[in-house]
Order: structure tokens, then sequence, then C-alpha cells
């Protein structure tokens, strides 16, 4: 009986640290976020890389990857929706430092100053919503953090 308890809790420990397959549905079908990334890689070097996934009329939808830190800004049209979906770090806002990672979620309303900064060797990875739909950039830089 020894054994098969230690077979069923060998089982459920690989099962748990098997890859999980993130899928992100939009309005244009379902993403493979793993297929994604492949093709649309961050930087050797780090930095930020924003992708659109979808749009609609009230927002759009964009793949954030974040390997360092992004500059101090605001978004003076944009109200942002922010879903970490692999990796982690801290987002930084007026009400001070916030750590995130893979299933958290923040809202930033327009006008707040804020950055984020990734922590570890790989990409922090956001489904981030703005609402409106982004246009153009918005990103507005502070002068100083």
């Amino acid at each position: 009986m020894t054994a098969r308890v230690a077979l069923a809790l060998l089982a459920t420990l690989v099962v748990g640290c098997a890859p999980q397959v993130i899928r992100v549905s939009v309005p244009n079908g379902a993403l493979d976020l793993d297929q994604f990334l492949a093709t649309h890689k961050l930087a050797d070097e780090g930095g930020i890389r924003v992708d659109q996934i979808g749009r609609v009329e009230g927002a759009s939808y964009h793949l954030v990857q974040v390997l360092g830190s992004e500059r101090p800004h605001r978004h003076d049209a944009h109200d942002l929706t922010v879903f970490v979906l692999r990796g982690h770090g801290v987002l930084t806002r007026l009400a001070g430092p916030t750590a995130l990672a893979q299933g958290d979620a923040a809202v930033v309303p327009r006008g707040e100053p804020h950055w984020f900064a990734s922590e570890g060797a790989f990409p922090a990875v956001a489904l981030v919503v703005f609402s409106p739909p982004l246009d153009a950039p918005d990103a507005v830089p502070l002068e100083e953090r």
C-alpha cells in the first residue's frame, strides 16, 4: 500500500510541475501564449515589447513583455487593466510598490504615474487592456522616479 501512495504522490508532483499552457481568448479567437511569444520575441537586451492582439470599439488588447524596468510614465487618455500571465515583478504607483506575479491583476487609472520592473532572468508577460482603444502612443514620461 505504501508503494501505491508514494507512486500517487510522485504522479501528482510531476503533473503539478508540468508547464502550464496559457491560452488567451480575444475577439479574433484563442491565442496560445507560448506559440505567440516564440514568434514575437523581446530583444535580447531586454526592455519592453507591446503587441496588439485584439480590438473592439471600447478597448484594445495587448501582450506586453518586460525584462528590466519600464521608464516611469502616465497615460493621459487611457485606463489600463493588467493581468500578469507569466513571470513576476513590482508595479510602482502613487500608493507605492506592489509585487505582482502570475495570476495577479492591477488597474491603473488614466493620469496615474506608474512603471513596472520585472524580477528574474526571464521577461514578465502581461495581458494589458487599454480603454478606450490605443490608437497612438500615449505614454507621457515622468521627470524622475
